[in-house]
């Protein structure tokens, strides 16, 4: 046996990488990024940008969403989707893309993001569901509806989400100063004045 010398009292179990973690609805959500660096990925190919995100506000506050954005790679398609990704999240958080010159500038900076659902082989072959970011939301694509407010295509085998607007009169005041309250008047993080 091995002897550990870590107190574990206060670790949140929730946080453990690799159990798939909490599901939630198909939606769109407020989240920051709460950790993240940049490494090189696992085949040596090349650097992403490895974060946990976390869901601040509404019933599913608290809720972490782990993503990786290729930064480089030698394959020239899967740099420029990387990139663009980054350069999404970027204009998403309000700092802009042509301002973004460090990763630690996005940390617990708010964003808008589509979530859904992924199904993956976990190492022992079984099925597992975690949950992703598909989209994330900017001055260019925030008119696009919700993926739960898109009805599913005829083949995905997957149920219409349903969901629940928050009640305006008790929608708390975001960090960004908009409401969390969904509607046309909440503003945005790249709508912030400075």
């Amino acid at each position: 046996m091995a002897q550990l010398n870590v107190n574990l009292a206060d670790v949140n179990e929730k946080d453990a990488e690799g159990g798939g973690g909490v599901i939630i609805p198909r939606d769109r959500y407020l989240l920051n990024i709460v950790e993240g660096e940049v490494k090189q990925n696992s085949k040596k190919t090349g650097d992403l940008f490895e974060f946990k995100t976390e869901v601040i506000e509404g019933e599913f506050a608290g809720v972490k969403v782990f993503g990786n954005i290729n930064v480089t790679h030698q394959n020239v398609t899967a740099q420029k989707i990387g990139q663009a990704q980054l350069a999404a999240l970027a204009e998403a958080t309000g700092i802009g893309k042509a301002n973004l010159t460090d990763t630690d500038q996005l940390l617990f900076q708010p964003f808008y993001a589509d979530l859904d659902v992924e199904t993956y082989k976990a190492n022992n072959g079984q099925d597992k569901e975690r949950m992703v970011i598909k989209k994330y939301i900017h001055a260019g694509n925030a008119n696009e509806p919700p993926p739960s407010k898109e009805a599913p295509a005829a083949n995905d085998n997957k149920k219409a989400a349903t969901t629940t607007q928050p009640n305006p009169s008790t929608a708390r005041q975001t960090q960004n100063g908009g409401s969390a309250a969904s509607g046309a008047a909440r503003q945005m993080p790249w709508q912030r004045t400075a």
